[in-house]
This record gives C-alpha cells, structure tokens and sequence, in this order.
C-alpha cells in the first residue's frame, strides 16, 4: 500500500468516525436535552400555591408526559405574549399553558393534542336588591316584550272577530251587531284564552263551536310559550343584568386578557374591550367599577372568583366562542410526535377525570 492510500484511508476513516459521532450526539442531543418549558399563571390549570413550585390541572399534566418520556425541562416564567413570541422566534420549547386554539395562532406556531375543551363567559359585579328589582320591571317595557304583548292582541282581536261574524246571527243575544257585539267577540277570546271560563259567552252555531275548538288548542300553545319566554327572559335578566349577548355587551365597558383568545374573539365581532396583563387585573378593575364586564375562559374566571372569595362577581349563566386548550411549540418542532401518543393514553386514564374533579371542572 502506497504512502498516498494510507493518508487517503486515514482521512476517510476520520471523516466517517466524526460524522458517525455527531449524529449520534445529535440523537442524544434530541432526546436528553433539557427543554424550556414556558409556563404564564392561568389557575386552576397553573399557579403556584405556598411554593415557587408550579401546580395545577396543566402542570400536572406535563409532568405526567415529562416522566413517561423521562424528559428533563426547565421552566421559564413569561407574559402570555412573550411566550408566544419566543415560541414563533423558536427560543423556547414548549408552553404548557391553556393555550386556545385559533386561526392566527396556528399560522404562527404548532399545538399538540387539544387536553380540555372549554368556552369564554361574562364576568360582571352582582347586582342589588334595588337593581335587581328595577332590572326586572325595565324587562316588562322592552321592546321585545312589548311586541309579543301586541301580537298577542292582534291574535285575540282575529279569533274574537271570527267567532262575532258566527254567533251574531246564530246567538244575537250574547253578540249582537255592531262594536258592541264585536267587543263582546274579542272578550270571549281573552277569556277563553286565559281559560279563566266565566261562561257568560259561549258560542252556539256550528262554525262559532269550530272556531273555538281551534282557539283553545291555539291559545294554550301561545299560553305555554309566551309564559316559558317571560319566566326566562326575566329568570336570565335576573342573573345577568342587561347583558344577554354580544351585541350588548357592545354597549358596556369591557375587559379582556391582552394577547388571549378572548380579546381577539371580541375585536372580531366588533365588541371594544380593554386589555389587562392578567385575570387577576381584570377582576380588580371590575370590582372596582372601571369596567363594566370582564370576558375570559369560563373555568378560569369561576375559579379565580371562587377562590379569591370575590363574592361581589359572577359569572354569567350562558356561553359562547367554544374553545379547545392545548400545549404550544415552535414550528416545525418534532415534539408533538412523541408528546401526543403519551397525552393521550393519559387523558383517556381514569388519573385524568380525578383530577379535573378535583378542580371542581368537567369536559364539555
């Protein structure tokens, strides 16, 4: 073998037993390394209690994974906008916080599999006695309830001037011609209606009978829905002040997390809410009377009211914007590919109702 084979060989073997090496330190590298683990206080999924230690539903979670995959990590305490910023920039690992899904986030960073499906809800300051009374006497001069109080009478009007046109040949004694007797038709239909049955008009001709067997049935169908829509348009009124939807809430002074889903949801339909650094500074200021609604996750606001003993809050009984929480990473990260099959066979587990039921919460 010449002199130039033997440093031909040399070079080769170096070269091979280098590139072998790095790949093998690149797949411990992958494997073993420590991954920085962004975390944002969002209780009851995390906070911390007595301890700097991190706790709660997310936590408990990631620690599970992280154990299963014998995965070390570092946590790195950020804003929820830093968080999402290092995640794009590709600087931090992974954020176990609640992140909630959507259309922008996903075209900046990647999600695992989706762990607890929630929805936004209203937090406003509970109303008075004397508030509460007024709210519900402002009910009975709505506009809505003032309309299904005229078609009403427009029905009542029709029935008792069909059954007039009947009887006043047939029974001319109980409906005479005339506006007397056309009133006497429109009295028998209000009465009828409300099955109040003086008995002191009764239709006698065969196509007066008719008309009033079909009234009945009508009316005790119109009866049992107008009743059911006052008892909850009021019950609801009751709850939630005037605030029944997004179009009102338009009307009030709201507020919302900066940088969530939440605020980004209400700049979509056109709802102006001021953006607070965190729950917790949300509630203050809806305490104290600089906002008039507070709008985040549902879980999230009733146990930040529950457990900060913020009995003058509550959150109000309907929801909206339908959420779906999950961990988030950088793009491109090859993470998901062995964080979902572990999250999974958790989430499937017995261990994960039991902890969802510890936080007083249930899946959608």
């Amino acid at each position: 073998m010449t002199l130039r084979h033997i440093i031909s060989y040399l070079i080769f073997t170096l070269i091979f037993n280098s590139g072998t090496n790095g790949q093998e330190n690149l797949l411990n590298s992958d494997s073993l390394s420590t991954l920085y683990v962004g975390v944002k206080e969002s209780p009851p999924f995390l906070f911390k209690k007595n301890t700097d230690q991190i706790e709660g539903i997310s936590a408990w979670l990631w620690e599970q994974v992280a154990a299963e995959l014998d995965q070390p990590y570092e946590i790195r305490e950020l804003t929820l906008s830093e968080m999402l910023d290092q995640l794009e920039a590709g600087t931090l690992d992974i954020a176990i916080n609640p992140l909630t899904v959507t259309s922008d986030r996903i075209e900046r960073i990647e999600f695992t599999q989706p762990f607890f499906v929630s929805s936004s809800a209203v937090a406003t300051r509970s109303s008075s006695g004397l508030e509460s009374a007024l709210a519900f006497v402002k009910k009975f001069f709505s506009t809505n309830f003032l309309k299904a109080i005229f078609v009403l009478f427009i029905v009542i009007f029709i029935f008792g001037f069909i059954a007039w046109l009947f009887e006043r040949k047939a029974n001319p004694e109980e409906f005479p011609d005339g506006w007397q007797g056309m009133w006497e038709g429109i009295w028998w239909s209000a009465v009828t209606m409300t099955t109040v049955g003086y008995g002191d008009k009764s239709p006698r001709s065969l196509g007066g009978r008719i008309v009033a067997l079909v009234w009945m049935f009508t009316a005790i169908i119109i009866i049992s829905g107008l009743t059911a829509s006052i008892a909850s348009s009021l019950t609801v009124n009751q709850l939630s002040g005037d605030i029944e939807s997004l179009k009102e809430l338009r009307q009030h002074d709201v507020g919302s997390v900066e940088a969530s889903a939440s605020l980004q949801f209400l700049e979509d339909n056109y709802v102006p809410a001021r953006p607070y650094n965190n729950v917790q500074a949300g509630l203050d200021a809806l305490q104290a009377g600089d906002i008039e609604a507070f709008v985040y996750d549902e879980p999230i606001l009733k146990y930040e009211i529950l457990s900060g003993n913020r009995t003058e809050l509550q959150v109000l009984p309907y929801r909206f914007n339908t959420q779906y929480y999950s961990y988030g990473l950088p793009k491109g990260s090859t993470l998901p590919d062995r964080i979902n099959p572990v999250m999974l066979s958790i989430l499937e587990s017995s261990r994960w109702q039991a902890i969802l039921s510890e936080y007083d919460l249930k899946e959608e």
